[in-house]
C-alpha cells in the first residue's frame, strides 16, 4: 500500500469515530430491533410456507415457471441496481482515496463486494431452504432434491452479485441487458421447452422435483464463469461514477438515518426525461378527468419507476390471491401484500403529495383542497385496483386456484391509497417525540420516532391482513380503515 493510501486510511480512522457516533445509536436501534422481530417473522414465513394452500401452490406445476420469472426478474433487476447502486462502495472519502491511488480496483474495493456478495447469497439461500424444506415437510420431494434446490439458492445469489456490480461497471449496458433478461424470461416462463436453453431456465429446471440434475452443473459452471470475470469488473469502475454512487449513498444514508426516508429515497430519484413534450394539462369538459390524465402522463414521463410500480402492484395481487384462498386467512402474506402496494403506489401518487404540498395556502387552481385532492387520488386507486384484479385472475388462472381476490383486491387498494394520503399529511416530525421516554426497557423515544418513520408501513400492513379476513371476519377491514381514516383526518384537519 502507497504511503498516499495508508496516509488517507490514517486521517479517515482519525475522523470516523466522530461522524459514526452520530448514527451508532440509530444503527444499534435498527439492529436490535431487526434481532428482535427476525424469530417471530421467521415463524410467521415457516407457518405460511407450511400451509395446505401455499404448499400446494410450490408444488403445482407452474411453480418452476413462476421461479423462472422471479430469478429472471431479479437478474435483471440486479443490473439496473448497479447503475444507481453498485456492490463495490465505500464512503466518498475512501473511494475518492482508492479511485485515485495506486491499487487496483480488484484490490480496493474487494471487501465491501464480498460482504454485498454474503449478503445477497444469504437472502437467496433462505428463500430457497425455506421453499425446499417446506416441499420437504410435505413430502412432496426427498432431501437430495432439497439439497440440490437449496444449493441452487447459493448460486443465485452468486450470479446475483456478479451482474449486481456488471450494472456498476458497464451502465450503459445495464438498461438493455436487463430489457433483454426480463422479456427472455417472460418466454421461457411461458414456453418451458426454452428452460434448458437459458440460465434463469436452469434455475427452474432445479426447482424440486421439475427436471434432471444436469441443469445444476450448468448453473455451477455458469457462477465459475462470472466470478473469474469479477476482478476485470473491479478493474473497469469509472472514478466519477463510483464517486457519484458513493455521494449519493451517504447522503441517503444521512436521511434514513434522520428517519426522513422520503428524502432518503428522493436522493435516487431521476428526473423525468421521456415524454416532456407531451402536454400533462389539457383544457377539458371535467375538471377530475384533467386531473386523471396529469397524474397519467406524469407517471409516463418516468418510466422506470412506472414499471417497477407496476411489478410491486402485481406480486401484491398474488400474494393477496394466495392469502385469501384458504379458510383461513393467512395473515403473513397479507401483511406482504399490504406492503408490497403501498411502496407500488409511490410512483403513482406524486400528484398527490402535490395536491397535500399545496393544501391550506391560496388556492392554486381556483378549486378546494378537499376537491383537489379527491381528485388526484382517482388516478392510484383506479391503476392500483386494476393491476391488482388482474393479476389476481391471471394467477388464478394459471395454478387452478380460485380467484378469491376479486373482492379483497379493490379494498386493499382503497385502504392502501388512504394510508398514502395519511403519509403525504404527517408533515415533519413532531418535536414532542424527540423528548426522552424512560421505561423498564430503557429510553424508548427512538423506536417511538422509528415507529412514526414507518407508520405508513406498518398501517399497510395492518389493512393487507386484516382485508384478507373480509369474508370470515369483516369487522376487522372496517376496523382498519377507521383507524387510517381517522389519523388522516387528524393530519388533514392539522395541515398548513
Amino acid at each position: 500500500m502507497t504511503g498516499r493510501v495508508a496516509a488517507a486510511l490514517r486521517i479517515w480512522r482519525a475522523r470516523t469515530p466522530r461522524t459514526r457516533g452520530d448514527h451508532a445509536y440509530a444503527v444499534y436501534l435498527i439492529l436490535m430491533l431487526a434481532l428482535v422481530a427476525a424469530a417471530p417473522l421467521v415463524r410467521a414465513a415457516w407457518v405460511t410456507a407450511t400451509s395446505p394452500a401455499v404448499t400446494a401452490a410450490l408444488a403445482s406445476p407452474a411453480a418452476d415457471g413462476a421461479v423462472v420469472a422471479l430469478v429472471a426478474g431479479l437478474w435483471a433487476g440486479a443490473l439496473l441496481g448497479g447503475r444507481v447502486r453498485g456492490p463495490a462502495l465505500r464512503p466518498p472519502f475512501l473511494t475518492h482515496t482508492f479511485a485515485t491511488g495506486d491499487l487496483t480496483g480488484a484490490e480496493a474495493f474487494r471487501g465491501p463486494l464480498l460482504r454485498a456478495g454474503a449478503a445477497a447469497t444469504a437472502l437467496t439461500t433462505a428463500a430457497a431452504g425455506l421453499i425446499a424444506l417446506a416441499l420437504a415437510g410435505a413430502g412432496r420431494v426427498d432431501l437430495i432434491g432439497a439439497a440440490g434446490f437449496l444449493l441452487t439458492g447459493a448460486l443465485v445469489g452468486v450470479i446475483t452479485t456478479a451482474l449486481w456490480l456488471l450494472g456498476q461497471a458497464s451502465p450503459r449496458a445495464a438498461a438493455p441487458s436487463a430489457a433483454g433478461v426480463l422479456g427472455l424470461g417472460a418466454l421461457t416462463a411461458a414456453v418451458p421447452l426454452l428452460q434448458p436453453l437459458t440460465p434463469w431456465g436452469w434455475v427452474g429446471l432445479t426447482y424440486p422435483g421439475a427436471g434432471p440434475p444436469f441443469a445444476l452443473v450448468a448453473l455451477a459452471a455458469l457462477t465459475v464463469a462470472l466470478c473469474a470475470l469479477v476482478p476485470a469488473m473491479l478493474n473497469r469502475l469509472g472514478r466519477e461514477e463510483l464517486l457519484s454512487q458513493a455521494l449519493r449513498w451517504d447522503s441517503a444514508g444521512v436521511r434514513a438515518t434522520a428517519m426522513d426516508f422520503g428524502d432518503a429515497l428522493a436522493v435516487y430519484q431521476a428526473p423525468p426525461r421521456f415524454g416532456r413534450r407531451l402536454r400533462a394539462v389539457r383544457p377539458l369538459r371535467r375538471h377530475a378527468t384533467v386531473m386523471l390524465q396529469r397524474d397519467a402522463i406524469g407517471a409516463l414521463r418516468t418510466p422506470g419507476r412506472l414499471v417497477l410500480s407496476l411489478a410491486a402492484l402485481a406480486a401484491a395481487g398474488v400474494l393477496l390471491t394466495l392469502a385469501s384462498a384458504t379458510v383461513a386467512p393467512l395473515w403473513g402474506l397479507g401483511a406482504g401484500a399490504g406492503m408490497l402496494v403501498f411502496a407500488g403506489l409511490g410512483p403513482l401518487t406524486d400528484g398527490l403529495r402535490h395536491a397535500v404540498a399545496v393544501t391550506g395556502d391560496l388556492p392554486l387552481y381556483g378549486i378546494s383542497d378537499e376537491r383537489l385532492l379527491s381528485e388526484h387520488v382517482l388516478f392510484p386507486l383506479a391503476v392500483s385496483a386494476a393491476v391488482l384484479l388482474a393479476a389476481a385472475v391471471a394467477w388464478a388462472a394459471v395454478t387452478g386456484t380460485p380467484p378469491a381476490a376479486l373482492l379483497t383486491a379493490p379494498v386493499l387498494a382503497l385502504l392502501a391509497v388512504a394510508t398514502r394520503v395519511s403519509s403525504a399529511l404527517k408533515g415533519p416530525l413532531p418535536p414532542a417525540l424527540l423528548a426522552p421516554m424512560p421505561s423498564p426497557m430503557g429510553d424508548l423515544g427512538a423506536a417511538v420516532r422509528l415507529a412514526w418513520a414507518l407508520d405508513g408501513l406498518l398501517l399497510a400492513a395492518v389493512a393487507g391482513a386484516a382485508t384478507v379476513a373480509l369474508v370470515t371476519l369483516p369487522v376487522l377491514p372496517v376496523a382498519a380503515a377507521v383507524v387510517i381514516l381517522g389519523i388522516g383526518l387528524r393530519r388533514w384537519r392539522r395541515r398548513g
